[in-house]
């Protein structure tokens, strides 16, 4: 059995004001009564047996009050007092884990439709961890999708990493074929992960190796400490760089819920979603997402709308216009931080 690795950082700013500081996408319970942290749990409990989360001090009671409803046993949470991105955070995990031990390390705010298909990759993936290889899964591309990174490949190596393309480039290679989406789903043994980190990101393991000594004998983690580990995502630290990673093609149905149309999306095609105290005249109630409770919404008479009513903020949004929430967000953080 493998070890599951929660990364539960990440604010989810594309899906403000639902999402916020305080509970980000990944900790919000619109999926069936569960949030993306425990559908991610539950989905990979057939393959591990303990869960560690990685998490921002301030959700850390929640996050583990929400692995234990979703059927944890004494789950561990791993509190930071400020991010230090994913090599940080995969670099702590593994020192204060066994060395032979593998590590399924995931994020906590995917969605995955097909889990008879995910299963697959993962036990395929844990095969190859067990022969000392760095495997990631990767995503059959099913559009030319622009803010993903992509991975070269033939069988299982690796040929090489993609940074985020333009349009123009994403076609070609979703032409050409030979290319997966870089799901940010791996595994790997401890020590593995560590032997790569000290060869290829020193500065970052000897710092974390200091906050790990810190956290196994205090249970906690100073900001100083971590403020020490570089901050660099776990693709440029390492995986890039390292020439024993592997790659498991899968296709499944997937998404990072990124964005309200990839919400909507979700909520409409695979969970039982209703809009809650929304009346719809002259309006289609399947073409149109309403979240939020606390008052009526009522549409009239148009289509294709997103309303987010929350207690902070009222957002009205055009379905298929979800990107400019960045733009969006970096005004309220300007003009009303108190907001976020």
């Amino acid at each position: 059995m493998m070890q599951h690795i929660l990364l539960c950082g990440g604010s989810g700013t594309r899906l403000w004001p639902l999402s916020n500081q305080q509970t980000p996408k990944q900790l919000l319970t619109l999926f069936d009564g569960y949030s993306l942290l425990q559908l991610a749990f539950r989905r990979n409990r057939f393959a591990c047996n303990k869960v560690m989360a990685i998490v921002n001090e301030q959700q850390a009671a929640i996050v583990a009050e929400q692995l234990e409803q979703a059927g944890a046993s004494a789950p561990v949470c791993l509190a930071e007092p400020v991010g230090r991105n994913t090599a940080a955070a995969i670099a702590l995990a593994a020192f204060v884990t066994d060395p032979e031990t593998i590590l399924l390390i995931t994020p906590a705010d995917h969605l995955i439709g097909t889990p008879d298909r995910y299963a697959v990759a993962i036990e395929t993936a844990a095969v190859l961890a067990g022969g000392n290889y760095i495997v990631t899964i990767g995503l059959v591309p099913t559009y030319p999708e622009t803010g993903f990174g992509y991975i070269s490949y033939s069988g299982h190596d690796v040929l090489q990493f993609v940074e985020k393309p333009n349009r123009v480039v994403a076609e070609a290679m979703l032409a050409a074929g030979g290319h997966l989406w870089n799901s940010g789903i791996f595994c790997c043994k401890a020590g593995v992960m560590l032997r790569e980190l000290q060869q290829h990101a020193p500065a970052i393991y000897e710092a974390a190796a200091v906050a790990a000594a810190e956290w196994k004998s205090t249970g906690t983690l100073r900001r100083e400490t971590m403020e020490a580990i570089p901050s660099d995502s776990i693709d440029y630290a390492v995986l890039e760089k390292s020439d024993i990673v592997k790659v498991v093609p899968a296709k499944m149905d997937w998404s990072d819920v990124g964005s309200y149309d990839a919400l909507a999306d979700a909520l409409s095609r695979h969970y039982q979603y209703r809009n809650h105290q929304a009346v719809f005249i002259e309006s289609d109630p399947h073409k149109n997402i309403v979240i939020g409770k606390d008052k009526l919404v009522a549409l009239v008479g148009v289509e294709n709308m997103v309303v987010v009513n929350t207690a902070s903020a009222l957002l009205v949004m055009k379905r298929g216009n979800g990107q400019d929430i960045r733009q969006l967000h970096q005004w309220v953080r300007e003009n009303r931080p108190e907001l976020l």
